[in-house]
């Protein structure tokens, strides 16, 4: 069978529940490159990955790249990622990743993925089980996992939704992956917002609201903006500032260990993306008089110019908040992608709901709400 075949529509229509007693999780072999001859089995993890999200998250704005994933794949330094293919009967009907960072003892991600053909049948049950058996085998305790939905929980009964203890955001309670990761013990401790904003947006507004923030913060602080290699005056600053996302962002239940990031895992990263044909903008304020990078904001822009752009890391450090660097960032970087990245549809960043301040930020320069995530987790013990 061939790896089209394997995800066709018809052979997953054949499947009876009872095919599920064969039901087989392999480890997907990690290829040279997505074009080498025994890159099948990648190509269909990819495949089922975006098949899965962007039907559990109702829009197509995000999509694995099979040569981005495989890049952080290949490269074993800073992150180790495990793909894994579920099949039933020769057909894929699911996949699981899993991902830890090195410079961490105990924390672990998982990504759970069912083909939208093959729901119901305990695929996501069975991939989440051989993660968490990994996991143990690899030390690893702490467990999070990311799961998307399109419905808005404010439109939703409050008996129909799931929340966090801080009763912020929710997931629709009869959500499949809901259902299974409840019944396997993991706990919901936070609702992210997918919010996306579109090119066609007035590019003016951001203008009018960035000479506000400017004139807010004070000639303390410097806007500085680069493409491609950081630059040598602000890699130490800005790996500093990277590694407090673990420690300085809205976390809701999750119990994050800190990262460990420097110049070097820096430049580990541009080398993979220039590798690639990703280009990772960044905008940054520097504070003067201390030479700190004080607030970030990565734009990571597809080989493929044309897919929407990824809004990974924002982060205002807290000795540096209230002076409006958050929108500062937000609206230099997209006034930049304006410019630079035209073909790009869009930009789609997410936001821990109980993050009213960088809702607000956002909000406020014309992003809107897409769909939802809930963040889960568990101990492995």
């Amino acid at each position: 069978m061939s790896m089209r075949d394997a995800l066709d529509p018809h052979f997953l229509a054949t499947l009876g529940k009872e095919s599920l007693v064969n039901l087989a999780i392999d480890t997907v072999h990690v290829p040279a490159s997505v074009d080498a001859p025994d890159a099948g089995d990648w190509r269909a993890y990819i495949d089922t990955i975006n098949a899965s999200y962007q039907h559990d998250a109702g829009s197509d704005l995000l999509e694995s790249d099979p040569a981005v994933t495989l890049a952080a794949a290949r490269s074993h330094e800073h992150r180790v990622v495990r793909a894994f293919l579920a099949r039933s009967g020769g057909t894929v009907v699911g996949a699981g990743e899993l991902t830890y960072d090195r410079s961490t003892n105990r924390d672990v991600e998982f990504m759970v993925s069912v083909h939208p053909d093959a729901r119901g049948r305990g695929v996501g049950d069975a991939v989440c089980a051989r993660l968490e058996r990994e996991a143990r085998d690899l030390g690893r305790s702490y467990a999070l996992v990311y799961a998307p939905s399109p419905l808005d929980p404010a439109g939703l009964t409050p008996d129909a939704v799931l929340r966090p203890s801080s009763g912020i955001g929710g997931i629709p309670r009869d959500d499949e992956h809901a259902q299974t990761l409840v019944g396997r013990g993991y706990e919901l401790g936070q609702v992210e917002r997918a919010s996306a904003y579109f090119q066609g947006s007035d590019p003016d507004a951001l203008r009018e609201r960035l000479d506000e923030a400017l004139a807010a913060a004070g000639p303390e602080y410097e806007p500085v903006w680069w493409s491609g290699p950081t630059p040598e005056a602000y890699v130490d600053g800005y790996a500093a500032a990277i590694a407090r996302m673990g420690t300085d962002v809205p976390s809701g239940d999750h119990e994050w260990e800190p990262e460990v990031w420097d110049a070097e895992r820096i430049r580990a990263r541009e080398l993979r993306a220039a590798a690639t044909g990703q280009v990772w903008a960044i905008t940054a304020v520097v504070h003067r008089p201390t030479g700190a990078v004080a607030a970030f904001n990565e734009l990571v822009v597809a080989p493929d110019r044309t897919k929407p752009t990824e809004n990974y890391g924002t982060l205002v450090v807290p000795e540096h908040r209230g002076r409006r660097l958050g929108t500062i960032v937000k609206c230099l970087g997209l006034l930049r992608w304006h410019e630079l990245f035209s073909e790009s549809p869009a930009v789609v960043t997410f936001n821990a709901e109980e993050n009213r301040h960088m809702l607000d930020v956002n909000e406020a320069v014309g992003f809107r709400p897409v769909f939802w995530e809930g963040s889960w987790h568990k101990h492995l013990t």
